[in-house]
């Protein structure tokens, strides 16, 4: 039998932290208390290869409940996928096919056991129980809900008020989400606040089919490195799959006002030490040394502290104290007629041209130690001249 831990602290950090709203706590505290192991789960629609932070605050709380005894339910969405959520979307999300799935979902659990414990994990796929649903089957869960409810989803209404198109089958997605937790029979789910309509649908359907309604959690969202919503789209996420010094530069790039957000929602830092640290930011400390330790108990985490330290020393060396290193640098082989913008695209920096154009109206191209404003200008580049892109990027010409 497991043995489940009811350490009542502990139960009170899983109900509070970096948690916006719990469909009920007091339901939830009494499970967690009765020493009775609870089955937890996550749905994902896997639509993208890559992870980031705002992903890891919900698995950070799936590890939580597994360090108390509980085990998790990984639900990849390969049904749901076909239609797409569009809880936190203002147009039509495009589709994806099957096969991109699949490949996409052998990365996502890569990352996704870089926090979750894969010993107390299940995954299973919605298509188990969604695709068997005859039509009857999907009338009778929509009679569970009205054209009023989905449209008073921000989105939605949005979306509705400029006449911008709602497909039919986009109102199906939380009676599909909501399924799956009749299907499982959990006891509790967890999202993002983006979610919290989904997560209802499950107790609401639960409840339906004379089930006991699962506890529905819903998590805070990320904000990103520069206090602007987390998004791919804004290229202000932080990969999971990170090199450490790139997970410890991003994060000390960061602005300082998510510093405690990011402390509390994807470390596991007491958070008592958290609130001492925001008073001694209030008195006048510079922020700068709780930034420090936020990456390295991030980079500690998901890689290891050694690689920690030695990303510290690298950030201090190279970004503190100005030093470029020989083995940083990539070699380019320009033609005599590119343009420095074709010189800099050569290489893959990871950098589009709009955002290195971008740089060059900035101020952020130097050749030589020179600021270069004219991304169509062509230079006589000689052996050994060094470019430097942006803040941490340097070309060196072979």
């Amino acid at each position: 039998m497991t043995n489940v831990n009811t350490d009542k602290n502990k139960v009170e950090e899983i109900l509070t932290r970096g948690v916006h709203e719990v469909y009920t706590s007091t339901e939830l505290r009494q499970k967690l208390l009765s020493g009775k192991q609870l089955h937890i789960k996550l749905g994902t629609d896997v639509t993208g290869a890559n992870l980031h932070l705002g992903h890891a605050v919900q698995h950070r709380k799936l590890r939580d409940f597994q360090e108390l005894g509980h085990k998790v339910t990984l639900i990849i969405g390969d049904f749901t996928t076909l239609v797409g959520d569009h809880s936190d979307k203002i147009d039509m999300r495009s589709e994806t096919d099957l096969s991109q799935i699949r490949e996409f979902e052998k990365q996502y659990e890569k990352q996704f056991f870089k926090t979750v414990l894969p010993e107390q994990t299940d995954i299973r796929h919605n298509s188990e129980w969604l695709a068997p649903l005859d039509f009857n089957d999907v009338i009778g869960l929509a009679k569970q809900f009205t054209i009023a409810q989905m449209l008073d989803r921000e989105t939605f209404l949005i979306r509705y008020k400029n006449q911008t198109p709602i497909g039919l089958d986009e109102f199906l997605y939380p009676l599909m989400q909501g399924y799956d937790s009749v299907a499982l029979n959990c006891d509790v789910e967890i999202g993002g606040t983006d979610q919290t309509f989904n997560l209802l649908a499950g107790r609401k359907l639960m409840e339906n089919k004379g089930m006991t309604p699962q506890n529905a959690m819903a998590l805070k969202l990320l904000i990103g490195s520069d206090g602007r919503p987390m998004g791919k789209s804004l290229k202000n996420y932080i990969p999971i799959m990170d090199t450490p010094n790139d997970m410890f530069g991003k994060i000390m790039a960061s602005v300082d006002e998510v510093i405690f957000d990011y402390f509390e929602m994807v470390t596991r830092v007491p958070m008592s030490d958290i609130q001492e640290m925001r008073h001694e930011v209030e008195k006048g400390t510079n922020p700068m040394q709780f930034k420090k330790l936020l990456a390295k108990e991030l980079v500690t985490f998901y890689h290891s502290e050694k690689e920690a330290i030695e990303a510290e020393n690298y950030f201090k060396e190279t970004v503190q104290e100005g030093v470029v290193r020989e083995e940083d640098m990539l070699s380019v082989h320009p033609n005599p007629e590119d343009t420095l913008l074709q010189v800099i695209k050569s290489v893959d920096t990871g950098i589009t041209s709009s955002e290195i154009k971008r740089m060059f109206a900035q101020g952020g191209i130097e050749v030589n130690g020179i600021k270069m404003e004219d991304p169509a200008k062509i230079l006589k580049l000689n052996t050994g001249d060094q470019i430097k892109v942006g803040k941490r990027r340097y070309l060196k010409v072979a």
